[in-house]
């Protein structure tokens, strides 16, 4: 695959059509949001500042996220070499990165597409492929999401007992890299979200279905015991895969709903995930593992009217939208899904992440950038 829709300018952003007809506070309709220049729609009302560049080996970058437990450590993941970019001490004069490659990320971090943390010292990934091994084979899609762990001291190393016992138990040798577990239901995955525990929430390109993982107990680093895992296939509604830009994802921890972009058809889609009932089982790519449907609920639209959005963040209310191909970054209140503020960063936006009420971290996959955008005094 390795590839990514090259496009050749940026289109001006359109008018938006909300899923309300509710009114914005007034308010927040003549000051805007501050990190997007308070409804100037002017770039010199922000800094945009370059934060890493391909010379930190961003190699498509798709997705970044913030570690909760080590302040300033930002992890960005590159679907075309299957790496990860770590910037330390991100944006400040002490700023340091390193690229680290798993061991085994041929298969659990191939066309890395997302990224998400868990719960303390644990991440999830999502992967754009459907199994080929970089093209050593044929598709297959026994593909998934995949659980890390965070400790740098473990992540992308090998685990010595985890090789001695796999490598006798299959008369060959086998190392398995560093991750923590992983599921093989949802090939072409191209967004992530945490809820709790081990649980993530996950697109399925293939099915195009939003997928709630559970990988329950890890099997420990480097090992392959997956059969205590859980998958359940929830309606989109109509979520269509598209290649080569992630359909990001964000769980709001307050209310349980899941905010899931579709850049296919120019909407962000929501999902009650606490509404349905168990359905239909449906087949399993390893023994033991369940594999079921959800009925009684599906996404529905909260915003339409974009163009290409793609990544997704929320802060302090406010859901923020990265548009690719415009390259608009729009906020929009989260109560209401009116939208309070926008702008034009002329540059290819994906994955976005919102630390603090006046940052914006956002990856640049064309320029190979990740870019942070704070308001101008």
């Amino acid at each position: 695959m390795r590839s990514l829709a090259l496009i050749p300018f940026l289109v001006l952003p359109i008018v938006l059509v909300a899923c309300t007809n509710e009114e914005p506070d007034e308010a927040q309709e003549q000051a805007g949001v501050a990190v997007l220049g308070n409804q100037s729609n002017s770039l010199e009302r922000v800094n945009i500042d370059v934060i890493a560049t391909s010379d930190d080996k961003l190699d498509l970058p798709r997705d970044l996220a913030f570690d909760p437990e080590t302040p300033g450590r930002l992890w960005v993941v590159n679907q075309a070499d299957d790496s990860v970019t770590i910037v330390n001490d991100a944006g400040l004069t002490s700023q340091t990165t390193e690229n680290l490659l798993d061991p085994y990320a041929v298969h659990f971090m191939d066309e890395v597409s997302s990224i998400s943390f868990g719960q303390p010292g644990t991440f999830g990934t999502c992967q754009e492929s459907r199994n080929t091994y970089n093209g050593q084979g044929g598709p297959n899609d026994f593909m998934g999401p995949t659980l890390w762990s965070s400790d740098l001291d473990v992540f992308a190393t090998s685990n010595p007992d985890a090789v001695d016992y796999l490598s006798d138990m299959y008369n060959t040798y086998v190392d398995l890299g560093s991750h923590l577990d992983m599921q093989h239901e949802t090939p072409l995955c191209t967004g992530i979200a945490w809820e709790r525990d081990n649980r993530y929430w996950t697109f399925d390109g293939i099915n195009q279905t939003i997928d709630m993982v559970d990988f329950n107990a890890d099997h420990g680093v480097g090992f392959d015991d997956h059969s205590d895992g859980v998958t359940a296939a929830y309606d989109s509604g109509g979520i269509t895969y598209t290649e080569g830009i992630s359909n990001h994802m964000v769980f709001d921890q307050d209310t349980a709903m899941l905010y899931v972009s579709d850049p296919a058809n120019g909407r962000v889609m929501v999902l009650d995930t606490t509404a349905g009932i168990r359905g239909r089982d449906l087949p399993i790519n390893e023994p033991l593992t369940e594999h079921y449907a959800m009925d009684g609920v599906a996404a529905t639209e909260f915003i339409v009217g974009l163009n290409t959005p793609s990544g997704l963040a929320l802060q302090s209310g406010v859901l923020f939208v990265a548009d690719y191909k415009t390259g608009t970054v729009y906020a929009f209140d989260l109560d209401s899904g009116v939208q309070i503020d926008s702008l034009a960063t002329g540059r290819a936006v994906m994955g976005i992440t919102a630390p603090y009420p006046d940052e914006l971290w956002l990856t640049d996959p064309i320029a190979n950038e990740v870019i942070r955008i704070t308001p101008r005094n």
